[in-house]
């Protein structure tokens, strides 16, 4: 797909719908999913301010699934 602000949607093995996006090429991205309708961000920034590793990498693998499914460039 090449740069992209925000991936295709991806249903994940645990029932949830998640979703990386970026407000523009010069930022980084978080992961979002989906409540209710609504895109939620998933806490990424959070868990590494506070230093909850088994979190970060939960939600790093979950990121990487994503980009490949997706054929997502950074």
């Amino acid at each position: 797909m090449g740069l992209q602000l925000q991936s295709a949607e991806f249903l994940h093995e645990d029932g949830i719908t998640y979703c990386i996006r970026r407000k523009t090429l010069k930022e980084d991205f978080t992961i979002y999913e989906k409540r209710d309708g609504e895109w939620v961000n998933c806490g990424l920034d959070q868990a590494v301010k506070e230093v909850n590793f088994s979190e970060f990498k939960r939600l790093g693998l979950l990121i990487k699934k994503i980009m490949d499914a997706d054929q997502w460039l950074a």
